[in-house]
């Protein structure tokens, strides 16, 4: 029982780390899109980081954890509180890497995510889209 239970985290972390990865190309394309632009890199992954959490909220909700809440309200405010904080440490990483670290702007969003996806399956896993016991 326990096994089967450590499989299914295992292959939901896989799916979330899948989900993660086109999520962060996606969110990485309009990011050096709007730098190719000369836009800001702050204001860049900003928009990048936002427009890509609609898609991850749908790849989340019904392929990784198969959460069937009939109101997508709570699932969906939950989400965004991650979200938020998630994002909170994203601009904090991005800003230490890229001023006080010297990482260029193209890798410093690459190596946040080692910092944001652990942090964003374990609180979407217990909280965002908890099993309920039946």
């Amino acid at each position: 029982m326990k096994t089967d239970m450590n499989t299914k985290i295992l292959i939901q972390f896989l799916k979330f780390g899948i989900v993660g990865g086109i999520n962060t190309i996606f969110s990485l394309l309009i990011y050096y899109l709007l730098l190719y632009f000369k836009w800001n890199y702050m204001f860049a992954n900003i928009i990048g980081y936002f427009i890509s959490s609609i898609l991850g909220y749908v790849l989340n909700k019904f392929w990784v954890f198969k959460f069937k809440e009939a109101k997508a309200g709570s699932s969906i405010l939950k989400y965004y509180v991650i979200y938020g904080s998630s994002f909170s440490l994203n601009v904090i990483a991005m800003y230490l890497w890229v001023s006080f670290f010297n990482v260029s702007e193209t890798l410093a969003p690459i190596l946040t995510v080692l910092i944001t996806l652990p942090y964003n399956f374990v609180l979407n896993k217990v909280w965002t889209f908890k099993e309920i016991k039946k």
